[in-house]
């Protein structure tokens, strides 16, 4: 069984759902979402018309893992919300991790718009599937939805208080809004073209305000933005009356979809009671929204390029990473690790020249959850290896180009360990900040053996980095498992061009920690070091 979500979402400022090449600011809201339920069936079970819309759109054969998907919602029916694409994101979302397909946010976005304008026939812009397949706050652009640089993240914290409150009444679905204003705009028409080329500048305008964390100004493009749609669009009674009701008390005030719904932006908490209350007083439905925060999505580089020669002759014919542990190869054990992290996109295995075709023979047999690459650093020999930076340089230039890593989880592949990497991956999601892991090294601590890692009083930061130093002074020590930003390919080319040492991990870590904050994870497993033919026995006697 698999289960997906996809959240709500907000229209902040642009153009209205963005059929009309402009720009738009939105975010997904944390309290309201739409999930999907696969489970393994005989063969593939779609009930309903809108999901099976989105299976049409992904054209894949799901014969080779048949399920039945349910779905349930607590989006609030034709308010705006984009509740229907929400449900088509998480059932995208689904089918993804099921079948390890690796899609990109983008690509899933992109899916979820042709299945409503395609196979439902339902006149529908890329924003509200866009802001729910990213997640968290963003600016985008729309003269190329979907490409490479066309979406901004923007600091939930900017925003000022929010309120969204929907009166139930029923109302026009979004795509017999816009079929209208639409084939106006398509034609031509000045007032049309006119307004639109206006809402797109209100919501750069409204950036701006945002990061100079200009409130009333931010307002006055909320209001702006209203204001223009109601030039174009019809406004319905109960809908006005919403708007209506929060200017008079000074809240700026526009529709967060295309009807139903109305959000409200506060100056401040005392304000947005005010509002809240004068809502509800009136019978209608609030909401004080917050943003979703976008799951990571990592890349992994597996490092095991190396040539194990403490293992001779285990390794003389053998990859280390390829030895087996109870029947299991090392490789796969660690996949599978990273596998229960979620939230990886695709993965790179660099392996040596020597050694190449093994890896891949493995690659094809693994059954990973998600795409990988197996790159050939070209060194056959332990005198000619490019070391683990290099190596690490190689997988980023080696990996497909994607517009959605949020992060790298980097590991060596010489090493057991148990560790449950989803803690760092919260923590990385929580903070944006470097994670590593360290473990007690027994005392007194030998001198040029190991990393070292100094922490602040939390326990949490890091404060000092040190490879191997010769006068350790802590007793902690990183493994070489590392979740690294999604700037690391610059920063592996920026410690390589500065003449940085290519080959053990620990010094380019070292270099890291003097320009950007790492925090680390205390592991609360076992970490092995099969150095030796002894090593390797004691890890299969358990």
């Amino acid at each position: 069984m698999l289960t997906a979500r996809a959240h709500a979402r907000v229209g902040l400022l642009g153009n209205p759902s963005d059929l009309y090449g402009g720009r738009g600011i939105g975010f997904a809201v944390r309290e309201l979402e739409a999930r999907v339920t696969l489970r393994a069936a005989p063969t593939v079970a779609i009930e309903s018309e809108l999901l099976r819309a989105a299976w049409q759109a992904l054209a894949i054969d799901g014969s080779r893992r048949p399920f039945s998907i349910t779905a349930e919602t607590d989006i609030p029916f034709q308010a705006g919300l984009s509740g229907s694409s929400a449900l088509m994101i998480a059932a995208l979302r689904a089918w993804n991790a099921w079948f390890g397909l690796g899609l990109s946010r983008t690509r899933i976005a992109e899916l979820a718009w042709r299945a409503e304008n395609e196979f439902l026939g339902i006149r529908a812009g890329p924003l509200d599937r866009v802001v729910q397949s990213n997640e968290g706050l963003v600016a985008m652009d729309f003269r190329v939805p979907f490409a490479h640089g066309s979406v901004e993240r923007l600091d939930p914290a900017l925003l000022p208080p929010l309120l969204l409150a929907w009166h139930g009444q029923p109302t026009v679905s979004s795509g017999d809004v816009h079929a209208p204003v639409f084939a106006r705009f398509e034609a031509g028409d000045r007032k049309v073209c006119a307004v639109m080329e206006e809402l797109a500048c209100n919501a750069v305008a409204g950036r701006a305000a945002l990061e100079a964390r200009d409130h009333a100004a931010f307002l006055a493009c909320v209001d702006r933005n209203f204001d223009l749609r109601s030039e174009v669009f019809e406004i319905a009674p109960a809908d006005r009356a919403l708007i209506e009701l929060g200017r008079a008390l000074g809240a700026g005030a526009k529709f967060p979809g295309s009807g139903g719904a109305v959000l409200y932006a506060c100056r401040d908490e005392a304000q947005r009671a005010k509002v809240e209350a004068a809502c509800q007083a009136l019978g209608h439905a609030t909401l004080a929204p917050t943003v979703a925060a976008p799951e990571p999505r990592l890349r992994a580089v597996f490092l095991a390029a190396g040539f194990a020669t403490r293992l001779y002759p285990l390794t003389k014919d053998k990859a280390k990473p390829l030895l087996e542990i109870a029947g299991v190869p090392m490789m796969t054990r660690i996949l599978r690790q990273v596998e229960a992290c979620g939230g990886v996109a695709d993965g790179v295995v660099v392996a040596n020249g020597r050694f190449h075709a093994d890896f891949a023979a493995w690659e094809r047999g693994a059954g990973a959850g998600f795409p990988i690459t197996v790159a050939n650093d070209g060194a056959m020999t332990n005198e000619t290896r490019l070391g683990a930076i290099r190596d690490l340089a190689l997988a980023l230039e080696t990996a497909p180009a994607r517009d959605d890593v949020d992060g790298h989880l980097v590991l060596a592949c010489d090493n057991l360990f148990e560790f449950d990497l989803a803690r760092i991956r919260t923590r990385f999601a929580a903070s944006g900040r470097a994670q590593l892991i360290v473990r007690e090294v027994p005392t007194p601590v030998p001198g040029g053996k190991y990393s070292e890692v100094t922490l602040d009083a939390t326990g949490a930061r890091v404060t000092r980095f040190r490879e191997k130093p010769a006068n350790p002074e802590s007793n902690l020590s990183a493994i070489a498992v590392y979740l690294l930003p999604r700037e690391l390919p610059a920063l592996v080319r920026a410690y390589l061009d500065g003449g940085g040492n290519p080959d053990a991990p620990g010094h380019f870590i070292a270099w890291l920690s003097e320009r950007t904050p790492l925090e680390a994870t205390r592991l609360d497993g076992r970490w092995i070091d099969i150095g030796s033919a002894d090593d390797l026995a004691r890890a299969n006697a358990g």
